[in-house]
This record gives C-alpha cells, sequence and structure tokens, in this order.
C-alpha cells in the first residue's frame, strides 16, 4: 500500500520535475553535495502512518524540495529566491488532490524553509512540504490468526 502510493507520487513528479525517494541525503552537510548537480529537485520521505480501520492507514510524507543558486550577485540571487517560490508552487498544483495506489486525494499540510546554507559554491534552500493520504488496502489488516 505505502509502496504503492510513495512509487505512483515520485512517477508522477519525475513528468515535470526531478524526483527521487530520501536516502538521508540531508543528515548533514557533506552529503549535500551528492544531490547539488541535479537541482531543483524533491525527494519524497515517508515518515508515519495510523491505522484507521482495518481497511485505512492515514500516511504522512514529507517532500524535500532543494534548490540553489551559484551566485553571489544579490539580484540574480534574488530571482532565483523567486524562481524556487514558483518551483515550489508548481509542485503544489501538480500533486494536490491526486491519487496514487488506492489513496484518498493528497492533502498538503504545511510547508517550511529546513535548510539554508552555503555548501560547495551554491547557496541551497531546502524546504519540507508535509503532505497526507489515506491509503486503502483491498486486504484487511488481521489482529492475529486464529484456527
Amino acid at each position: 500500500m505505502l509502496s504503492a502510493f510513495q512509487t505512483g507520487l515520485i512517477e508522477h513528479i519525475n513528468l515535470t520535475h526531478t524526483c527521487k525517494e530520501y536516502f538521508g541525503e540531508l543528515s548533514d552537510k557533506s552529503r549535500l553535495k551528492m544531490v547539488k548537480n541535479d537541482l531543483p529537485m524533491v525527494l519524497v520521505d515517508f515518515v508515519s502512518s495510523d491505522a484507521e480501520d482495518a481497511y485505512a492507514e492515514a500516511a504522512t510524507f514529507n517532500l524535500y524540495i532543494l534548490h540553489a543558486t551559484y551566485s553571489k550577485n544579490e539580484e540574480l540571487r534574488s530571482k532565483t529566491n523567486l524562481s524556487l517560490l514558483d518551483f515550489i508552487h508548481s509542485i503544489k498544483r501538480l500533486i494536490v488532490q491526486q491519487s496514487f495506489g488506492y489513496s484518498s486525494p493528497i492533502e498538503i499540510k504545511k510547508t517550511k524553509k529546513m535548510i539554508d546554507a552555503a555548501v560547495d559554491g551554491a547557496y541551497l534552500s531546502v524546504y519540507t512540504m508535509s503532505i497526507t493520504a489515506t491509503i486503502y488496502d483491498t486486504q484487511p489488516l488481521q489482529e492475529g490468526i486464529t484456527e
């Protein structure tokens, strides 16, 4: 269930933007160099799920939206910042109310700046967009096996 949702979400974002599964790239600055050449991009991270009933669970994912500028010129950095805001908006428009793998439509909860740092000659900004969806299973969850 969760894997089908995440796979569908990544494939859908990849239609227009670079999107990958998150593997801890933001855990420290040295790992940020790994993604610098693919920017702007979106990284998808499963955060949590809560069972709603035997057939459904409410899942939360974070989308890490990464964008960078390589100029110290304030005017160019300002233009890049505006393009970052447009990039965030385009991600929202792309995924809002979409469904993947037997899910309810995606709800966007909050977008928040996570990192604003100089990394290897670039000024990197990372925003976290929290999304939720209820994911339905065609087979009920079993609390235990009885015979």
